[in-house]
């Protein structure tokens, strides 16, 4: 079945829907090729489709051979048809450098009877505009305000202004990603499990948005590095390792793309992520927060948050800082205690401050090892993680950690964090812990060799996401908080769900993931 939409019928909405209930490559790129070809086009086009198989590259670009205006779109769309293993998935297309002008392809995989959600998607989203959500109030101007200048405040900023909000992003640091999103270097990696938990599945969703963002707005090999990243399943973990059964059988090819045993010399534990990725969080902060309708103000430290009629107005001591139709709180650990001076009940969601500390040294400091290189050749995670040869201020250097402190809630450097690095690179890698341990004996000395970097991260018993409407709060206080060490998988994923919900438009995740995230799953039951 071909999409299908009267001339014009877009013209003055902001977002617009197209449902198919089996995708067509054709009737797909043709309608991209007319949305983007309109001047007076919805900014953001949702195409919402069912494929019983997963797309395959060769023949979408088969089927557009024979038509010249449309080879182009067929090689983007080509290009990101990998791991679409049965469930939902985003693929994402922007017009121009800012992203304002998107178009989304939420692709439902597998069989009709498998996922019945599907059936649900297709009826909640008809081909039409996007329905503002019926228990949200209505706005007389679009204005947000993000306390919160990390992954995911700068993540949400980003999905909101470019669906034509007003933001102001507030900070207590002096520049964005003061906190635990300043982290010099991270690794961005697939979650498996034998099950394919909710974990697992947001996992993907979350990677594939990230790729998706970092390919359009930082420098590959300088901000991010698309490498592949090995990880080894180690004695002691908390959960299980290994994949669903089905990986090995009738989806091993499409899950491939995601994760796969590492082939020798890498041991038996060792399982391989080739779209895993290293990132320095920072540079994508900054990246986020470059649009004309974000406004970033520093040295900002939010106190108190109080409603006066229909606006919100965020408070430090008795000066108003910034007022707005909607608050977002991403401010990490200092994210309950706002939360309690907006509740009726001055209660607020316990909120654990989790402190990590990572440990780095310069390349050039590394003593040579007489039977070649202890450095593994992409990074590793599992135990901690590793990466080496990232470009710093001072030269190519090596991270490794980061530490899990439940008791420090302060972001000093502390030495038995070092020593408690040094220890996880063993387990992880015994070759390249034994050629940096010189290095590490220097910890403590006038001269240290081992620098650190430390951050406060944060989270709730279930280790999820805290996304969504504060449930005992005035309309328009809402959560995008608590990623513990998920936030460079799920941050920006989370500002897209909530900037989705709040527009009535096709989610970018399963509703029963979505669920998982919601910041109102911890009210109290009547």
């Amino acid at each position: 079945m071909a999409f299908t939409h009267p001339a014009h019928a877009w013209h003055g909405c902001r977002s617009w829907c197209h449902t198919q209930a089996s995708f067509d490559e054709l009737a797909f790129l043709r309608l991209w090729h007319d949305w983007s070809a309109d001047a007076q086009r919805p900014t953001h086009l949702h195409v919402v489709a069912h494929t019983e198989q997963p797309l395959q590259a060769d023949a979408l670009l088969s089927a557009a051979a024979s038509h010249p205006a449309l080879r182009d779109l067929a090689q983007q769309l080509a290009a990101q048809c990998w791991g679409l293993l049965p469930g939902l998935h985003r693929l994402r297309f922007a017009l121009s450098p800012t992203g304002d002008d998107c178009l989304a392809l939420t692709l439902c995989v597998g069989a009709h009877a498998s996922w019945p959600e599907f059936a649900h998607l297709l009826r909640a989203h008809p081909t039409g505009p996007c329905q503002m959500p019926s228990d949200t109030a209505a706005l007389h101007a679009r204005t947000v305000t993000i306390i919160g200048a990390g992954i995911a405040g700068a993540g949400t900023a980003r999905a909101l202004a470019e669906r034509g909000w007003q933001v102001t992003v507030l900070d207590a640091g002096a520049a964005p990603a003061a906190g635990a999103s300043g982290l010099p270097v991270g690794v961005v990696a697939p979650h498996t499990s034998h099950d394919d938990s909710g974990v697992s599945r947001l996992s993907r969703a979350g990677l594939r948005y990230m790729e998706q963002t970092m390919r359009s707005r930082l420098i590959e090999g300088v901000d991010w590095g698309c490498t592949g990243v090995r990880e080894r399943r180690l004695p002691g973990k908390t959960r299980r390792g290994g994949v669903p059964l089905s990986w090995l059988g009738e989806h091993a090819h499409t899950a491939n793309d995601w994760t796969r045993k590492a082939p020798p010399p890498a041991p038996d534990d060792a399982y391989w992520h080739p779209r895993g990725a290293w990132l320095r969080p920072v540079q994508l902060v900054r990246a986020l927060m470059n649009h004309p309708n974000i406004r970033w103000q520093g040295n900002a430290k939010a106190d108190a948050l109080r409603r006066v009629d229909t606006q919100w107005q965020v408070l430090q001591g008795h000066t108003v800082l910034a007022e707005s139709a909607r608050v977002v709180l991403a401010a990490g650990p200092g994210s309950a205690a706002l939360v309690a001076t907006a509740t009726e009940d001055g209660s607020s969601p316990r909120i654990n401050p989790l402190r990590g500390q990572i440990s780095w040294g310069l390349m050039a400091d590394v003593p040579h090892a007489s039977n070649g290189s202890p450095m593994p050749a992409t990074p590793v995670n599992g135990h901690g993680s590793f990466v080496h040869n990232i470009t710093s201020p001072d030269g190519p250097a090596w991270y490794t950690g980061a530490t899990y402190d439940r008791i420090n809630s302060d972001a000093r450097l502390l030495d038995v964090d070092h020593a408690e690095n040094l220890e996880r690179l063993q387990a992880l890698e015994p070759d390249t812990a034994a050629a940096l341990a010189p290095l590490f004996a220097t910890v403590g000395s006038d001269a240290p060799r081992v620098h650190g970097w430390a951050g406060v991260r944060c989270g709730v018993h279930d280790r999820l996401p805290m996304t969504g409407r504060v449930w005992n709060a005035p309309e328009g206080l809402y959560m995008n908080t608590a990623m513990g060490s998920r936030g460079l998988t799920l941050g920006l994923l989370c500002g897209e769900l909530l900037a989705a919900q709040w527009h009535g438009e096709p989610l970018a995740i399963e509703a029963r993931l979505a669920q998982f995230l919601d910041a109102t799953r911890f009210k109290p039951k009547a």
